[in-house]
């Protein structure tokens, strides 16, 4: 039997560009840590905490959290695409807005209630069947899941998302409510001191057309061709964005660092 696992970031990433992933997906190249990605995972931090704490925990200590989180990893950034001093006022404003706005009000809130997490960082892995000699397995990690069932995952973009977008086509609401049998998915996006939420529903039959998405790959993850087709179409395929190119190889081969 052949175990293919499939995290769910790797799948957007296919979804992206498919020699990006096969480049990941074998460590031929890494995507470089950014400021981007330190004030994500600061945010995440404090909110972690906050989730796992049996009791109501201060602003001002997941402020200290979240400061000294940053404070302990800013010197593994190799991409600043941020001040230091503005990354950390947006960390604070993000957790600032969460705390207030669904944090302390919870179960009260007229629309999107934030109930306490029956779980905070849930590891999952679940089998999406087995074809011939091949067993398929999802992979990934819930930030919360609220003890009415609900599924609620934190953003940090530097701007509000288009809800209609993401109740079409987003992946991740339909990986992670397929791997824990839950229908509800809530996005709470923190974009520079504001809160915007998500709500999207993942009944059956969308589940299932998911696990027919991540059967589509299996051909190409199965295969011996050298490279996997390249997708030069989105924001992804810039030396900006993409550790493919920044290492030199696809279009950053030819074109370089600066090609705009």
């Amino acid at each position: 039997m052949i175990e293919i696992r499939l995290r769910q970031s790797w799948i957007n990433t296919f979804l992206n560009c498919p020699e990006q992933a096969r480049q990941e997906r074998y460590k031929l190249v890494e995507q470089k840590e950014s400021s981007d990605l330190l004030r994500g995972n600061a945010v995440h931090a404090a909110i972690e905490f906050a989730g796992g704490s049996p009791s109501v925990v201060e602003l001002e200590d997941l402020h200290q959290l979240a400061e000294d989180y940053v404070r302990t990893y800013s010197s593994e950034v190799e991409v600043w695409r941020h001040e230091y001093d503005k990354l950390l006022d947006t960390v604070m404003a993000n957790l600032s807005v969460w705390y207030s706005e669904l944090y302390i009000l919870g179960a009260t809130r007229a629309e999107d209630p934030l109930l306490p997490a029956a779980s905070v960082e849930e590891p999952f892995q679940k089998s999406l069947g087995i074809r011939g000699n091949v067993n398929l397995i999802l992979t990934g990690t819930a930030d919360w899941v609220a003890e009415d069932g609900v599924i609620w995952d934190w953003k940090n973009p530097s701007r509000f998302y288009e809800p209609w977008e993401k109740k079409r086509w987003d992946i991740q609401s339909h990986a992670y409510c397929y791997a824990l049998d839950k229908t509800e998915f809530k996005l709470c996006v923190l974009a520079n001191g504001q809160l915007q939420i998500i709500s999207i529903n993942r009944p059956k039959e969308w589940r299932d057309a998911f696990v027919e998405l991540c059967w589509s790959m299996v051909p190409t993850i199965m295969s011996d061709a050298e490279t996997w087709p390249q997708n030069w179409s989105g924001w992804h395929c810039s030396p900006k964005w993409c550790p493919v190119w920044q290492a030199g190889k696809c279009r950053g081969e030819h074109l370089g660092e600066n090609p705009w």
